[in-house]
């Protein structure tokens, strides 16, 4: 039996997101973002789940993402490339067959003296990371035009607050600079512009997080775990009142405790800021997290917990239970970063 932690990949439940955040904007395409290997959980399986479903538009960050994405979900599916391209690349695009999206004056003159290939434009309309001056729009239309590009888009930058008063700001904004690409379909919405309701869903929608079970719905709006992360227990003992856990001595026990070392830790991806905070649950009780996380290591508190858990169990650290969102609080972070943070050493299985 291995002790390596174990996240299984629920693409039925990745499957079921995208069609529940289809149904939210009828009469728009629904995209996937499957970029950095579909947050930590494999692209090229979790594309292949999401073409089956019907999805036929994909964001990865990369070329090479494209590629390799490309090979997983063949012919037929558009691919956008989010960072779009750099000098010598243009070839590499038209032969993969990727859509680059253009976000700067470099991209624009690459495009418009390269062999003909698929593109989009991407216009800064408040977030200040990336593209294009949405005075462009109308000073450079007609040479914009000329690219033929196949989708205008544009990123919101506080679109998890839904009444953060910069949504309304950016959406007018881009309301203008769509208006001159009327003949042209337009993306503004990525997960949590989603919830905004249906005057930011445009032509296309572009989830990411919220395929995998992040981001913070609306009531309404049931999003289903995309990943269970497990770890096994290896050790069951129990804790002296006025002794430590872990290092640093942080945590001292102010009575006799029975604690679980589980075999996961922060090279696996629980962040060392989840020391004391993590939960792990153990047949769905939740267990506290005492001491510090150390590289390979994280004790729990079964005091309140299962009787009789004994070396072997598996603890669930993401999933039904331990919520991602709630479980990346508890870190001082979000969604993202937990899912993209999971190690090498995590064996990745797929249900």
């Amino acid at each position: 039996m291995s002790f390596l932690p174990r996240a299984t990949v629920l693409t039925s439940n990745i499957a079921d997101n995208w069609r529940t955040l289809d149904a939210l904007h009828p009469g728009a395409t629904t995209a996937a973002v499957v970029k950095a290997d579909a947050y930590g959980l494999g692209a090229a399986k979790v594309g292949r789940a999401l073409r089956i479903a019907g999805c036929s538009t994909f964001f990865v960050a990369y070329l090479e993402e494209g590629i390799t994405l490309r090979k997983a979900v063949g012919k037929g599916a558009r691919i956008f490339v989010l960072n779009g391209p750099m000098r010598g690349e243009v070839a590499a695009y038209r032969d993969a067959e990727l859509t680059a999206v253009l976000s700067n004056e470099l991209h624009l003159r690459l495009w418009a003296t390269a062999p003909k290939g698929s593109c989009a434009l991407h216009f800064d309309t408040g977030m200040n990371r990336l593209g294009l001056a949405p005075e462009l729009a109308d000073t450079e239309s007609t040479a914009l035009r000329r690219l033929q590009p196949v989708l205008v888009m544009s990123h919101l930058a506080c679109a998890d607050e839904p009444k953060n008063p910069m949504n309304l700001e950016q959406r007018r904004k881009f309301e203008e600079i769509a208006d001159v690409f009327a003949d042209t379909p337009a993306s503004l919405a990525s997960s949590a512009g989603c919830f905004l309701g249906k005057g930011y869903g445009f032509d296309l929608t572009r989830p990411g997080i919220a395929l995998y079970g992040g981001s913070v719905p609306p009531a309404n709006v049931e999003i289903k775990p995309g990943v269970v992360l497990e770890a096994t227990v290896i050790s069951v003992f129990t804790g002296r009142k006025g002794t430590s856990v872990g290092y640093g001595a942080t945590h001292v026990l102010d009575e006799d405790r029975l604690l679980a070392t589980c075999a996961i830790g922060y090279a696996d991806g629980l962040p060392r800021a989840g020391s004391g905070k993590l939960k792990g649950w153990i047949d769905g009780t939740a267990c506290p997290s005492v001491g510090r996380i150390s590289m390979d290591l994280i004790t729990l508190d079964l005091s309140g917990g299962p009787k009789g858990i004994k070396p072997g169990a598996r603890v669930e650290f993401l999933g039904e239970h331990a919520k991602l969102e709630a479980q990346a609080a508890a870190c001082g972070t979000f969604g993202y970063e937990l899912l993209t943070g999971l190690g090498p050493r995590v064996q990745r299985n797929y249900r």
